[in-house]
C-alpha cells in the first residue's frame, strides 16, 4: 500500500511537489510534476490506496465559480464566508484561506477541483488535506507561521520522526516538499482511521489528524 501526498501549485509553470509514502510511513519517492497529466499517469502506474491533496478541491455549496463579478449563487444556498470545513478550522484557531467569491487563490482552487474530478474518474480515492492544520494537530499550536523563515527548519527537525528514510533528503527539502510530506502522512493516518473529517460531504471535507 502506498499513499500519494500532493502540494499543488496554481500554475504548471511552478512545479508541484509530490511525496510517496509506504504503509510503514517509509519514504518511497519525493518528486515534482508540472502538469496534471503527469500526476494522473503516475497514479495509474502506482495505484495508490489514497491521494491526499493539500488544496481546496470543492467550491462552496451553491456556487459555480469564485469570480466576484459573477452572480452564480443559488438563492437557497446558505450565505457563508467560506466552506463549512474552513469555518470549523477557524473555530479551532487554525488560520486558512476561505474559499469564497473573489478568493486570491481561486486559480489554485479551480485547478484542484478539476484535478480531483480526473482522479476520481480514474477510480482513485482522493481526500483534501491542509498541511498547516496537520502541523498544528501533530505538533501543537506553537508552530511557526507557515511562510516564516523558521517554518522550514522547524519541519526539518520534526518530519524525520514521522517519515522513515527521510534523513538523506533533508538538505534538499523546501516548504513545498514538506507540505507534500505532511499531506501524504495525513493520508496514511486516514487509512489507519486516525483522522477527523471536517465539513460535510455535500460541500467538501477536509481531513486532519487526530490531536496528539
Amino acid at each position: 500500500m502506498i499513499v500519494l501526498g500532493v502540494d499543488l501549485r496554481s500554475s504548471p509553470s511552478h512545479p508541484s511537489a509530490l511525496a510517496v509514502l509506504g504503509e510503514a510511513s517509509t519514504l518511497e519517492a519525493l518528486d515534482a510534476f508540472s502538469y496534471d497529466d503527469e500526476l494522473v499517469e503516475l497514479a495509474r502506474t502506482r495505484q495508490p490506496a489514497l491521494i491526499a491533496i493539500g488544496t481546496p478541491l470543492t467550491l462552496p455549496q451553491g456556487l459555480q465559480c469564485l469570480e466576484s463579478r459573477c452572480q452564480c449563487c443559488d438563492a437557497k444556498a446558505p450565505r457563508k464566508r467560506g466552506r463549512e470545513a474552513e469555518l470549523e478550522l477557524a473555530r479551532m484557531g487554525i488560520s486558512c484561506f476561505f474559499t469564497s467569491k473573489g478568493s486570491i487563490i481561486r486559480g489554485l482552487v479551480y485547478r484542484g477541483v478539476e484535478l480531483k474530478k480526473r482522479l476520481v474518474k480514474e477510480r482513485h480515492q482522493v481526500i483534501e488535506t491542509y498541511p498547516h492544520a496537520t502541523k498544528v494537530m501533530l505538533f501543537g499550536d506553537k508552530v511557526p507561521p507557515k511562510n516564516s523563515a523558521r517554518s522550514l527548519a522547524y519541519l526539518k527537525e520534526r518530519l524525520p520522526a514521522l517519515v522513515h528514510g527521510l534523513e538523506p533528503r533533508l538538505a534538499t527539502l523546501d516548504k513545498n516538499s514538506c507540505a507534500a510530506l505532511l499531506n501524504a502522512y495525513t493520508g496514511l493516518l486516514h487509512c489507519r482511521e486516525l483522522t477527523h473529517v471536517l465539513g460535510n460531504p455535500l460541500e467538501g471535507e477536509v481531513v486532519v489528524p487526530r490531536q496528539a
